[in-house]
Formats: structure tokens, C-alpha cells, sequence
């Protein structure tokens, strides 16, 4: 008991038969002339790829020169930072020399003493004359 397998139908579709060689007599080799439809569409594509080449191009030469801005921001922030350190150390110094315990030792040293009273002189007014003064020899009379 076989059963015999339907015929199947193909899908492909057979190539045309070929005409002879002598029977293509009609066909000639046409060739392309300057501004055809293909070499309109170079001057574009060529033109698009250029723009892109030179944005990218624009674009990787921006970043480098970001880069070295922050390369140099860097630099000159540890530059800050230490310059900093080395000013507050001297604020210290100077804020050390300026007490007044200090400076009354340095007096002291100097054989400095504060004076038993303070005399205030008294104001002169500015818009008069002064009278001369009379300079007498301290030996003569």
C-alpha cells in the first residue's frame, strides 16, 4: 500500500528562452553623457560627506582645545590652593608679631618704658599766624 506523493507545483517561474544570437540586432551601446542623472547626484553626496567630515573634524577640535582649558584651570587651581596655604601661614606670622605682649618685650629690650603722665598739646588754630619765638642761649644772658 504505497500512496504516491501529489505532484507538487512550482513556485519558480522559468526563465524566458533566449533568442538566437543572430535575432539581437536591435540593441546598441548608448554612452552616458555629462550631467546625467548619476553624476548630478556625486556633487551632493560628496558635498554631504565633506560637511560631515568637517563637523567631526570641528568637533574633535573642540574638545581638545576644552580639554587643555581644563588642563590649565587644573594647574593653575593646585597653583591657587598652594599660594593660598602659604599666605595663611603668613597672616599667622604677622598676626603673631602684631600681639601685644610681643611688642611690649621688644620695647622692654630697647630700654623703652611708658611715660609716668601723658601731656596733651594744646590745639593751635590753623588759619592764624604764630608768634615768633624768642630763642634765648642756654650759657648767655
Amino acid at each position: 500500500m504505497s500512496v504516491a506523493a501529489p505532484a507538487r507545483r512550482s513556485t519558480q517561474r522559468r526563465p524566458a528562452p533566449r533568442p538566437k544570437a543572430g535575432t539581437r540586432a536591435g540593441l546598441k551601446v548608448v554612452k552616458g553623457k555629462k550631467g546625467t542623472r548619476r553624476s548630478r547626484l556625486r556633487a551632493p553626496e560628496v558635498i554631504a560627506v565633506v560637511l560631515v567630515s568637517l563637523t567631526l573634524l570641528a568637533v574633535v577640535v573642540g574638545n581638545t582645545v576644552l580639554a587643555q582649558g581644563q588642563l590649565r584651570i587644573g594647574s593653575i587651581s593646585s597653583k591657587l590652593t598652594k599660594e593660598q596655604a602659604v599666605n595663611r601661614v603668613r597672616v599667622l606670622n604677622v598676626a603673631a608679631l602684631e600681639t601685644p605682649a610681643r611688642i611690649q618685650q621688644a620695647a622692654s629690650g630697647l630700654h623703652l618704658v611708658q611715660p609716668a603722665q601723658i601731656l596733651q598739646l594744646p590745639s593751635v588754630p590753623l588759619d592764624k599766624e604764630l608768634p615768633e619765638l624768642k630763642i634765648t642761649p642756654a650759657g648767655g644772658q
